[in-house]
């Protein structure tokens, strides 16, 4: 028999895995393992290519494309043996052989798809090794199997040949890439520690053998692809021998169906070796995730900073803050008092003080959830313990020679929490910052805190009670031993219901306090509360103060009664927050609600003040208040408050009423009718986008009230017109005595913004601001300032910056108020800065910066002189009272 069918097939599974193309391929790489067959099989009109002149050797083949081949393949066979003279008949290949062939094929092409979906996901768990080392075994196994039978095609063969020893290159050439991989992996498990100093090592390691991976997928592909087509292909054998006489033993012998199933027998075998390969790697991978898990979770961080200085000053200028002139400046104390604003405290005097080098590093180190062990070994804690500890060191220490130093290392907070029985925790932290809040108004000091020493909690005792105990030193900055105790019992059996005992004391001067708080869901009512005592002895009648309050809501109600003495605040003076929900020395209630009618918001509000128990009230106020919502971004709003200060008076004669105290502020609850108009320029339906506008009048003398008040105020920001941005306007009219023309007005307008242009040499940039204000009687307050920055000046990352401002004030205290506050460019507001009744002044200054990267070298001069005349004395000696100071400074932070 002619052995041609092996032949043919051979030459089919090189030609069909690459896909069709045009004799013009532009796809096919030079150099590539099978052009030099693509393109004589393209000549001899075999393959033809997509209308685009592209191969597409990865793309899948069809049965149709298949057929085509085998078509053209055919008449090409028939024409070469016409040309010798040849009849081209075919004898018969008995049913029984084909169909073994087939199954063989089937078998093959299932096998070989497996092992696709196995090495991609095998490419996502970053495991290789293995498998590249047992394709290589399966290539060297196909390549010794025996030759074939004398009278076999010999270019067909040679093909085939071909194609089996590029992919044993790539095999070689994945392997080789493999086997650096396999070291390291081979070290990793030795040396688990290594992993654990160095985890981008492992993660640049693995993608280094991204490369191995993809080749043996692409492998993998190719040789799915191959099978997948040769089972096409005898499937349109099957039809042709229904259709045509063909003699089919002349192209292959029962011995060749054999070999082909041979070889899958022998790589379904290589393919269970791989299965158990791959499920072994993925363990070691899943191991390996883990420990590089713990790594970060026990991970240690360093940071902090070095500063070298040189700074020197002189003058005598003190009492002021700067920030009204130009904020943020490095002699600015900020907000010292925690307010929230820097415009009400003085700035450290600037005083004569020679040139001085100083050095300050400071180093955090910052750990994570640490897992520990016990002494025993017994008992392991995942994640128990996390702590920080901070050092600081400075060369020359105030107070000390130049030249000595005294390091100081100081622990911020150690925490840590343990597991003491299942579902129970102990949680302890100790420190120089212990915050701790018990309630409201007991062991308040979530923000601010007490100072030296710890707090422990267990959770997940019976009933869901909670332990706290506290304790440490009350005033570490002296040795006066005033030590805190603190000890909190809360039971919360359910979400619903809870309740706590509190109990806190001092030693000097010996002060304690304790309490009840609770709070109660009853379907939509829920009730909340606390009472408490303060004093030297909380336990004997009428030896102590006390405070109390319950909350109650109901929907859309709101209720609540408070009564609290003097001292109530910060009871026993263990309550340093000031966040507590209603004012010391007062006792009242009130009742609100908010309640949508017929598409409006109608708000109701009862606030009573009482002197003593409860009973008749000795000031009250009801508010009543009305809100529609209107199209553009408007919104109208009418309120009328009747309050009186006296015993059942609703209209007092004399207005002068400052408030019923509200529930946490003064607020002024004085008898009027309001209405207001506005728009809102951040609503999506706005008019005017970024324009925010109010109209309001006041009218208090149809309640009794001695005047009336018109306001008209608003701002618009965020506009931009090429280089030049406005970044706020703002404008206001207040007449707070409309009965009177010469009293009660106010004027006030200010502009800021800048112009960019980073496109000129030296990247220019200009800023500058203007706000004033007028008001009756004969007091004022004008700042404006202007600043020029340079953002490549001479060279890269070179920065300079100059800023000059003056502020003053006319009839006002110009130096700080607690009252003061910063409202030089909102609408709002009457004033700038300041409200204080005064002799009024100036104060102006100009500050100059040059930084490189961290190196800055800074000149502040400051006076109580116009700025003119302070700019005059920057080259000379500056008149009046001012302050200058010079500063090279050198921050590092890592």
């Amino acid at each position: 028999m002619k052995k041609r069918l092996v032949m043919l097939l051979a030459g089919l599974l090189t030609v069909l895995s690459m896909g069709f193309g045009l004799a013009q391929f532009s796809d096919v790489p030079a150099g590539h393992w099978a052009k030099e067959a693509v393109e004589a099989l393209a000549a001899k009109g075999i393959l033809v290519g997509f209308p685009d002149g592209t191969y597409r050797g990865n793309e899948t083949l069809t049965r149709y494309q298949a057929a085509l081949i085998i078509y053209r393949l055919l008449q090409q066979i028939e024409e070469e043996m016409k040309a010798k003279g040849e009849s081209p008949t075919m004898e018969a290949m008995s049913s029984e052989d084909i169909e073994a062939l087939k199954n063989a094929v089937q078998e093959l092409a299932a096998e070989l798809a497996a092992l696709g979906v196995r090495v991609s996901a095998l490419e996502d768990s970053a495991a290789t090794k293995e498998d590249i080392a047992r394709l290589e075994a399966m290539i060297q196994e196909l390549k010794a199997q025996p030759a074939p039978e004398p009278g076999m095609d010999a270019a067909a063969l040679q093909d085939l040949a071909d194609r089996v020893e590029a992919a044993s290159i790539a095999a070689d050439t994945a392997l080789a890439q493999a086997q650096q991989l396999a070291e390291q992996l081979d070290a990793l498990a030795q040396d688990v520690e290594g992993v654990k100093g160095d985890v981008a090592a492992l993660s640049t390691q693995v993608e280094s053998n991204a490369q191995a991976i993809q080749a043996l997928n692409e492998l993998a592909v190719l040789l799915n692809q191959d099978v997948l087509s040769l089972q096409d292909r005898v499937t349109a054998l099957e039809k042709l021998t229904g259709t045509t006489e063909v003699d089919l033993e002349q192209f292959a012998t029962k011995e060749d169906v054999a070999a082909v199933q041979e070889f899958a027998a022998a790589l379904r075998s290589d393919l269970v070796g791989l299965s158990e390969k791959v499920s072994k790697l993925e363990g070691t991978v899943g191991d390996l995730s883990g420990k590089v898990s713990k790594l970060e979770r026990n991970a240690f961080t360093i940071s902090g900073s070095l500063n070298l200085r040189y700074q020197s000053s002189d003058g005598n200028l003190g009492g002021y803050d700067l920030d009204r002139v130009i904020p943020g400046t490095f002699l600015s104390t900020g907000d010292v008092d925690g307010d929230g604003q820097v415009v009400d405290d003085a700035d450290t005097p600037i005083a004569p003080v020679s040139g001085q080098t100083t050095a300050s590093l400071s180093l955090k180190l910052q750990t994570g959830k640490l897992d520990a062990t016990s002494s025993g070994g017994a008992n392991t804690y995942p994640g128990l313990v996390q702590f920080s500890i901070t050092g600081s060191w400075a060369n020359p220490v105030v107070g000390q020679p130049s030249g000595s130093t005294t390091p100081s290392l100081n622990v911020d907070a150690v925490s840590t929490t343990l597991s003491v029985a299942k579902d129970q925790t102990l949680s302890f932290s100790f420190g120089r910052s212990v915050k701790t809040k018990f309630t409201e108004y007991v062991m308040d000091n979530e923000n601010n805190s007490l100072g030296h020493g710890f707090v422990a909690t267990l959770k997940g005792l019976p009933l869901g009670t909670t332990l706290t105990a506290a304790y440490g030193e009350k005033d570490p900055a002296t040795a006066n031993f005033d030590y805190f105790k603190a000890l909190r019992v809360a039971v919360a059996p359910s979400d619903a219901f809870s309740i706590g005992l509190s109990y806190a004391q001092h030693d000097v001067a010996f002060a304690e306090v304790a309490g009840v708080d609770g709070s109660l869901a009853l379907g939509p009512v829920k009730l909340s509360g606390e009472y408490f005592r303060f004093g030297t002895n909380v336990m004997q009648t009428g030896s102590f103060s006390e405070g109390g309050y319950v909350r109650a809501e109901l929907g859309p109600v709101k209720a609540n009664y408070r009564g609290l003495a003097p001292g109530a605040a910060n009871p026993a003076g263990l309550s340093l927050d000031a966040d507590n929900p209603y004012r010391a020395a007062q006792r009242g209630f009130t009742v609100e609600a908010g309640l949508p009618v017929m598409g409006l918001n109608l708000g109701l509000l009862y606030n009573a003040q009482m002197d003593g128990a409860f009973g008749t009230p000795s000031a009250s106020a009801f508010k009543a208040s009305l809100g529609l919502g209107l199209p553009a971004g408007f919104s109208l709003n009418a309120e009328a408050t009747l309050a009186s200060a006296t015993a059942g008076e609703w209209f007092p004669t004399t207005y002068s009423f400052a408030g019923v105290p509200g529930p946490a502020t003064a607020t002024d609850y004085a008898t009027a009718i309001t209405a207001t108009l506005k728009h809102d320029g951040a609503a999506g339906n706005a008019l005017i986008k970024n324009l925010n506008l109010t109209l309001a009048y006041t009218n208090r003398t149809l309640l009794g009230g001695p005047n009336d008040g018109l306001a008209a105020y608003g701002d618009y920001g965020g506009l931009a017109v090429g280089p030049l941005s406005v970044d706020k306007v703002v404008f206001r009219y207040n007449d707070s005595n409309l009965q009177n023309p010469s009293a009660g007005q106010t004027l006030k307008g200010g502009i800021r913004g800048g112009i960019n242009l980073a496109g000129l040499p030296l990247a220019p940039s200009l800023t500058g601001e203007f706000a004033t204000r007028v008001s009756d009687g004969g007091i004022s307050e004008t700042k404006y300032g202007f600043g020029l920055k340079f953002g490549q000046f001479l060279f890269d990352k070179s920065v300079f910056e100059v800023k000059a401002a003056q502020y003053s004030a006319t009839g006002l205290l110009i130096t700080p108020a607690g009252t003061d506050t910063d409202k030089a460019f909102d609408a709002g507001a009457d004033h700038l800065y300041s409200t204080t009744a005064g002799a009024g002044g100036v104060l102006s200054g100009v500050y100059a910066t040059w930084t490189y990267w961290d190196l800055s070298f800074t000149y502040g001069l400051f006076s109580d002189q116009p700025l003119g005349t302070t700019l005059s004395g920057i080259f000379g000696t500056p008149t009046g009272t001012y302050g200058r100071v010079f500063r090279i400074n050198y921050t590092v932070n890592f």
